[in-house]
Protein backbone atom coordinates (compact mmCIF):
# COMPACT_ATOMS: atom_id res chain seq x y z
CA UNK A 1 0.00 0.00 0.00
CA UNK A 2 1.03 3.61 -0.48
CA UNK A 3 1.72 6.50 1.89
CA UNK A 4 0.22 9.79 0.71
CA UNK A 5 0.81 13.31 2.02
CA UNK A 6 -2.53 15.15 1.89
CA UNK A 7 -2.44 18.98 1.77
CA UNK A 8 -5.54 20.96 2.77
CA UNK A 9 -6.45 23.88 4.99
CA UNK A 10 -6.78 22.93 8.65
CA UNK A 11 -10.43 23.99 8.51
CA UNK A 12 -11.12 21.78 5.48
CA UNK A 13 -12.67 18.40 6.14
CA UNK A 14 -10.93 15.46 4.48
CA UNK A 15 -12.61 14.61 1.21
CA UNK A 16 -14.52 11.37 0.77
CA UNK A 17 -11.89 10.40 -1.81
CA UNK A 18 -9.13 10.49 0.80
CA UNK A 19 -11.30 8.63 3.31
CA UNK A 20 -11.84 5.95 0.65
CA UNK A 21 -8.06 5.58 0.21
CA UNK A 22 -7.77 5.10 3.98
CA UNK A 23 -10.44 2.39 3.86
CA UNK A 24 -8.37 0.66 1.16
CA UNK A 25 -5.41 0.48 3.53
CA UNK A 26 -3.44 3.49 2.33
CA UNK A 27 -1.63 5.58 4.92
CA UNK A 28 -2.85 9.19 4.60
CA UNK A 29 -0.81 11.84 6.42
CA UNK A 30 -2.55 15.21 6.78
CA UNK A 31 -0.29 18.19 6.02
CA UNK A 32 -0.86 21.94 6.31
CA UNK A 33 1.00 24.96 4.95
CA UNK A 34 3.07 24.97 8.16
CA UNK A 35 4.57 21.66 7.01
CA UNK A 36 6.07 22.51 3.62
CA UNK A 37 9.37 20.99 4.74
CA UNK A 38 8.67 17.50 3.45
CA UNK A 39 10.69 14.36 4.09
CA UNK A 40 10.27 12.82 0.64
CA UNK A 41 11.32 9.40 1.89
CA UNK A 42 8.10 9.19 3.90
CA UNK A 43 5.72 9.53 0.97
CA UNK A 44 4.93 7.90 -2.35
CA UNK A 45 2.97 10.94 -3.59
CA UNK A 46 1.31 14.18 -2.53
CA UNK A 47 -2.38 14.99 -3.01
CA UNK A 48 -3.53 18.61 -2.76
CA UNK A 49 -7.15 19.57 -2.22
CA UNK A 50 -7.69 22.79 -4.15
CA UNK A 51 -8.60 25.90 -2.20
CA UNK A 52 -8.83 29.44 -3.60
CA UNK A 53 -6.53 29.64 -6.62
CA UNK A 54 -3.99 32.08 -5.04
CA UNK A 55 -3.70 29.80 -1.99
CA UNK A 56 -3.25 26.66 -4.11
CA UNK A 57 -0.64 28.37 -6.31
CA UNK A 58 1.29 29.51 -3.24
CA UNK A 59 1.27 25.96 -1.89
CA UNK A 60 2.52 24.57 -5.18
CA UNK A 61 5.35 27.09 -5.44
CA UNK A 62 6.45 26.30 -1.88
CA UNK A 63 6.20 22.54 -2.35
CA UNK A 64 7.95 22.38 -5.73
CA UNK A 65 10.90 24.35 -4.36
CA UNK A 66 11.65 21.40 -2.13
CA UNK A 67 10.20 18.38 -3.92
CA UNK A 68 11.30 17.22 -7.36
CA UNK A 69 10.88 13.45 -7.17
CA UNK A 70 7.40 12.90 -5.74
CA UNK A 71 4.34 12.91 -8.01
CA UNK A 72 1.83 15.62 -7.09
CA UNK A 73 -1.89 15.18 -7.76
CA UNK A 74 -4.64 17.73 -7.27
CA UNK A 75 -8.33 17.40 -6.43
CA UNK A 76 -9.87 20.29 -8.34
CA UNK A 77 -12.88 21.71 -6.51
CA UNK A 78 -13.81 24.33 -9.12
CA UNK A 79 -13.00 22.25 -12.20
CA UNK A 80 -11.87 25.27 -14.19
CA UNK A 81 -9.78 24.48 -17.27
CA UNK A 82 -7.72 27.67 -16.89
CA UNK A 83 -6.82 27.02 -13.26
CA UNK A 84 -5.96 23.37 -14.00
CA UNK A 85 -3.58 24.46 -16.77
CA UNK A 86 -1.88 26.86 -14.34
CA UNK A 87 -1.51 24.08 -11.77
CA UNK A 88 -0.03 21.73 -14.37
CA UNK A 89 2.47 24.40 -15.40
CA UNK A 90 3.41 24.81 -11.73
CA UNK A 91 4.27 21.11 -11.50
CA UNK A 92 1.11 19.12 -10.77
CA UNK A 93 1.22 15.74 -12.52
CA UNK A 94 -2.55 15.30 -12.86
CA UNK A 95 -5.73 17.16 -11.89
CA UNK A 96 -8.83 15.23 -10.84
CA UNK A 97 -12.31 16.79 -10.71
CA UNK A 98 -13.76 16.74 -7.21
CA UNK A 99 -16.80 14.93 -8.63
CA UNK A 100 -14.71 11.92 -9.69
CA UNK A 101 -16.03 8.61 -8.37
CA UNK A 102 -14.09 7.51 -5.28
CA UNK A 103 -13.32 4.06 -6.66
CA UNK A 104 -12.23 5.51 -10.00
CA UNK A 105 -9.92 7.91 -8.13
CA UNK A 106 -8.46 5.00 -6.15
CA UNK A 107 -7.73 2.82 -9.19
CA UNK A 108 -6.41 5.74 -11.25
CA UNK A 109 -3.99 6.73 -8.49
CA UNK A 110 -2.97 3.10 -8.03
CA UNK A 111 -2.16 2.75 -11.74
CA UNK A 112 -0.26 6.05 -11.81
CA UNK A 113 1.86 5.09 -8.81
CA UNK A 114 2.52 1.60 -10.17
CA UNK A 115 3.65 3.27 -13.38
CA UNK A 116 6.02 5.48 -11.38
CA UNK A 117 7.43 2.38 -9.69
CA UNK A 118 8.01 0.70 -13.07
CA UNK A 119 9.70 3.81 -14.47
CA UNK A 120 12.07 4.04 -11.51
CA UNK A 121 12.96 0.35 -11.89
CA UNK A 122 13.39 0.82 -15.64
CA UNK A 123 15.85 3.69 -15.12
CA UNK A 124 17.72 1.81 -12.38
CA UNK A 125 18.22 -1.13 -14.75
CA UNK A 126 19.42 1.15 -17.55
CA UNK A 127 16.85 0.07 -20.16
CA UNK A 128 16.72 3.06 -22.50
CA UNK A 129 16.97 1.52 -25.98
CA UNK A 130 15.24 2.72 -29.15
CA UNK A 131 13.36 -0.59 -29.23
CA UNK A 132 11.90 0.29 -25.85
CA UNK A 133 10.74 3.63 -27.21
CA UNK A 134 8.94 1.98 -30.11
CA UNK A 135 7.44 -0.65 -27.86
CA UNK A 136 6.25 2.20 -25.64
CA UNK A 137 4.29 3.54 -28.60
CA UNK A 138 6.50 6.43 -29.65
CA UNK A 139 8.60 6.90 -32.80
CA UNK A 140 10.26 10.09 -34.02
CA UNK A 141 10.39 10.81 -37.78
CA UNK A 142 13.09 13.42 -38.34
CA UNK A 143 12.51 13.73 -42.11
CA UNK A 144 8.93 14.89 -41.52
CA UNK A 145 9.43 16.75 -38.24
CA UNK A 146 6.79 14.41 -36.84
CA UNK A 147 6.09 11.78 -34.22
CA UNK A 148 4.17 8.52 -34.65
CA UNK A 149 1.99 7.40 -31.76
CA UNK A 150 1.29 3.67 -31.25
CA UNK A 151 2.42 2.90 -34.81
CA UNK A 152 -0.66 4.55 -36.28
CA UNK A 153 -1.10 8.29 -36.05
CA UNK A 154 1.63 10.56 -37.46
CA UNK A 155 1.54 14.01 -35.90
CA UNK A 156 3.32 16.94 -37.54
CA UNK A 157 5.24 19.20 -35.15
CA UNK A 158 6.60 22.72 -35.40
CA UNK A 159 10.38 23.04 -35.48
CA UNK A 160 10.56 24.08 -31.81
CA UNK A 161 8.21 21.27 -30.78
CA UNK A 162 10.33 18.77 -32.70
CA UNK A 163 13.55 20.08 -31.11
CA UNK A 164 12.05 19.64 -27.65
CA UNK A 165 10.67 16.20 -28.53
CA UNK A 166 14.00 15.09 -30.03
CA UNK A 167 15.87 16.04 -26.87
CA UNK A 168 13.41 14.08 -24.72
CA UNK A 169 13.36 11.15 -27.18
CA UNK A 170 17.14 10.80 -27.16
CA UNK A 171 17.19 10.81 -23.35
CA UNK A 172 14.27 8.64 -22.21
CA UNK A 173 13.58 8.44 -18.49
CA UNK A 174 16.08 11.23 -17.79
CA UNK A 175 14.96 14.57 -16.42
CA UNK A 176 16.03 17.25 -18.91
CA UNK A 177 16.69 20.58 -17.17
CA UNK A 178 15.48 23.87 -18.60
CA UNK A 179 19.08 24.90 -19.33
CA UNK A 180 19.53 21.93 -21.65
CA UNK A 181 16.34 22.82 -23.53
CA UNK A 182 17.61 26.39 -23.90
CA UNK A 183 20.92 25.22 -25.37
CA UNK A 184 19.12 22.93 -27.82
CA UNK A 185 16.36 25.29 -28.92
CA UNK A 186 17.90 28.76 -28.90
CA UNK A 187 21.15 30.37 -29.90
CA UNK A 188 22.96 31.08 -26.60
CA UNK A 189 24.03 34.46 -27.97
CA UNK A 190 20.42 35.53 -28.44
CA UNK A 191 18.95 37.52 -25.61
CA UNK A 192 15.68 35.62 -25.20
CA UNK A 193 13.73 36.76 -22.13
CA UNK A 194 11.62 34.34 -20.09
CA UNK A 195 13.01 31.22 -21.77
CA UNK A 196 11.63 28.95 -19.04
CA UNK A 197 8.15 30.23 -19.81
CA UNK A 198 8.74 29.72 -23.54
CA UNK A 199 9.90 26.15 -22.94
CA UNK A 200 6.79 25.48 -20.82
CA UNK A 201 4.67 26.94 -23.62
CA UNK A 202 6.30 24.68 -26.26
CA UNK A 203 5.78 21.62 -24.04
CA UNK A 204 2.18 22.66 -23.39
CA UNK A 205 1.43 22.72 -27.15
CA UNK A 206 3.42 19.50 -27.67
CA UNK A 207 1.34 17.72 -25.04
CA UNK A 208 -1.86 18.97 -26.65
CA UNK A 209 -0.74 17.32 -29.89
CA UNK A 210 0.60 13.96 -28.71
CA UNK A 211 -1.20 13.24 -25.45
CA UNK A 212 -4.70 11.79 -25.32
CA UNK A 213 -5.21 13.60 -22.03
CA UNK A 214 -2.81 16.55 -21.57
CA UNK A 215 -4.05 16.90 -17.98
CA UNK A 216 -2.71 13.41 -17.26
CA UNK A 217 0.15 13.00 -19.75
CA UNK A 218 1.28 9.55 -20.85
CA UNK A 219 4.65 10.55 -22.29
CA UNK A 220 5.94 13.95 -21.15
CA UNK A 221 6.17 14.27 -17.38
CA UNK A 222 6.97 17.45 -15.48
CA UNK A 223 9.97 17.23 -13.15
CA UNK A 224 9.32 19.99 -10.69
CA UNK A 225 11.84 22.79 -10.35
CA UNK A 226 13.96 21.11 -13.02
CA UNK A 227 12.35 20.48 -16.41
CA UNK A 228 10.70 17.56 -18.23
CA UNK A 229 11.16 13.82 -18.77
CA UNK A 230 10.03 11.35 -21.42
CA UNK A 231 8.34 8.53 -19.55
CA UNK A 232 8.39 5.09 -21.19
CA UNK A 233 6.62 2.20 -19.52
Amino acid sequence: MYTIGFFALETTKKSAHVEFLTEKGWDIVSLTEDQFSIDVNKFDALVIQEEAMPVTCRWLMEITRQVSELPIYLLSTNGGKYSNIVYLQLGVDACFPFEIDQEEFFYTLTNLLMSCDKTRKFVDEGHTTMYSLKSAGLELVASNLSVVIDGEEEIILTRKEFQAMELLYNNPCRAIPYEEFKEKMWNPEQNEPEKNYRIANVVFHLRNKIEQNPMNPRFIKTVRSKGYMLDIK
